[in-house]
């Protein structure tokens, strides 16, 4: 058994082309494991980037309660 990996495209026709060029005339077995993947700025963007990104004046924290005291870990 042989393993590749790749990113492709899934067309708007729901069908996924690979393209293996030592293969001709064969019959094979395939199985298919995928993982969306997400654009590259939004994987490797640090959470502290999105700080301040809503520029609406309506939206607020509200007022939080008080955390009652906890035990001390020892």
């Amino acid at each position: 058994m042989q393993s590749i990996t790749l990113k492709s495209h899934v067309g708007s026709d729901g069908l996924l082309k690979i393209h293996l060029p030592d293969m001709k005339d064969l019959d094979i077995e395939v199985i298919v494991i995928y993982q969306t993947s997400q654009p590259k700025a939004l994987e490797s963007a640090e959470l502290s980037e999105f700080y301040g990104c809503i520029q609406d004046d309506s939206f607020f924290r509200h007022p939080q309660p008080a955390q009652p005291e906890r035990e001390t870990l020892e």
